[in-house]
């Protein structure tokens, strides 16, 4: 039987072997880099207090009714209203750390999800999961799978496909999806229909071509990488056109998916190496100003997908090399307004689990009133003389810990190392 590194955690063995090696630090950093990266993203600012971050009895901290529950190491408030939340960190937890007191310097949400998504505040840096894919599966089909409405792609947009409003995808594989077509207009002669022979002797002959432009002028420099860049385009239409056709629900223009078919089909993407990163949406109207209650229901869904996900992962053999990162653009403020809701707050918590993180452990923290405390970048203890964690930080840890030099994109940024195995 093969072991994986959740079997290794659980019976301690992975702290045994590395005691007796001599390893070094960045050999060990090198050796889980995560082959992948799912971003899940709770558009609106979650309230922390409602599971992450309890702050139960404070004076200045409006905190939902509940229990402190530990898991392991890990402190979580939970109530019989969401059991999901229980249930994923009696599974997960400890693959999982909590990362206290992000800082995302702004109460708008768009300027969050730039910050919490790209670590800087310009309107033309690429998102994190962008980066990745670029620098790390370029040459694959869909290097970057967007199935949430909120990435940013910026220069690297040819990177990557959509689903939803601007669904990319849908129109590439079945352009009658493209657009709507009203019922009066006059319909195009929609011209050849191949059927799968024809489709094939089309193929051959484009194969053909190339090989016979290979021999003729396409040898040697820049027109043998062109050749090659056409060949490969060809392969990865073929593979994309295969994904699509074998009963993937890819949605329809104008619809995001729900996160429940989500996750299948992100997982999928990565099993059969159509994509190197995907960015998953809870769908949850996360911005509470009016009721701030609902909180509880769109926890309790997200954890309920979160337990989905991580378990489709691990049936899948992915869960040992997927980074999953779990974020919301900003928090919630410690006390409740007129209205019963929480207003917007510039502090946050996420959560890192799978490929490459030391899980069952609170990395950062937050203040009794919801402020953030500083901490040591390095390894994510609290420490009155280090620094608060900034989103360019948290950016920076998660391309370094997918084998991506983040100094190209955030300059002069401290990578957040603490979450690291």
């Amino acid at each position: 039987m093969t072991l994986t590194r959740r079997d290794l955690i659980r019976g301690g063995v992975a702290a045994a072997a590395c005691a007796s090696l001599p390893w070094s630090l960045e050999r060990a950093r090198a050796e889980t880099t995560a082959a992948h990266l799912l971003i899940v993203l709770n558009y609106g600012g979650w309230d922390t207090t409602y599971s992450l971050d309890p702050k139960p009895g404070l004076p200045r901290v409006d905190a939902p009714e509940g229990e402190l529950r530990r898991f392991g190491d890990l402190p979580v408030w939970t109530h019989e209203s969401r059991p999901s939340v229980d249930r994923f960190f009696e599974r997960w937890g400890e693959l999982t750390a909590l990362v206290h007191g992000v800082q995302v310097r702004s109460f708008v949400h768009s300027d969050c999800i730039k910050r919490v998504m790209t670590g800087s505040p310009s309107e033309t840096t690429p998102d994190m999961g962008a980066i990745a894919a670029f620098e790390r599966g370029r040459d694959l089909p869909v290097p970057y799978l967007a199935l949430g409405a909120q990435a940013r792609s910026g220069q690297l947009a040819s990177i990557t496909g959509r689903t939803g409003t601007t669904n990319q995808l849908i129109a590439l594989v079945d352009p009658e999806a493209a657009y709507a077509t009203p019922a009066s207009a006059y319909l195009p002669d929609p011209g050849l229909q191949p059927t799968e022979a024809e489709s094939a002797l089309v193929g051959a002959y484009l194969a053909a071509g190339a090989a016979r432009l290979r021999a003729t002028r396409g040898q040697r420099g820049y027109n043998a990488a062109r050749v090659e860049d056409f060949e490969r385009s060809l392969q990865r239409a073929s593979r994309l056109a295969g994904f699509a056709s074998e009963g993937t629900d890819l949605g329809a223009r104008e619809y995001t998916l729900d996160i429940a078919v989500q996750i299948p089909l992100a997982v999928r993407a990565l099993r059969e190496g159509l994509s190197h990163t995907a960015l998953l949406q809870s769908g949850f109207d996360w911005d509470t100003h009016d009721g701030n209650a609902q909180q509880s229901a769109y926890h309790e869904g997200l954890f309920s997908a979160l337990d989905g996900l991580c378990g489709e992962l691990e049936s899948n053999g992915l869960l040992d090399s997927t980074l999953v990162l779990v974020l919301s653009e900003m928090g919630r403020t410690p006390m409740l307004n007129d209205q019963m809701g929480k207003d917007h707050w510039p502090v946050t918590s996420c959560m890192l689990l799978g490929s490459g993180v030391r899980g069952g452990r609170v990395l950062g923290g937050t203040s009794d009133e919801l402020g953030a405390l500083s901490m040591d970048l390095a390894t994510g203890e609290l420490d009155p003389g280090g620094k608060q964690l900034q989103a360019s930080n948290l950016v920076a840890g998660v391309l370094e810990s997918l084998g991506v030099d983040p100094e190209p994109y955030l300059p002069a940024t401290e990578p957040f190392r603490g979450f690291r195995a």
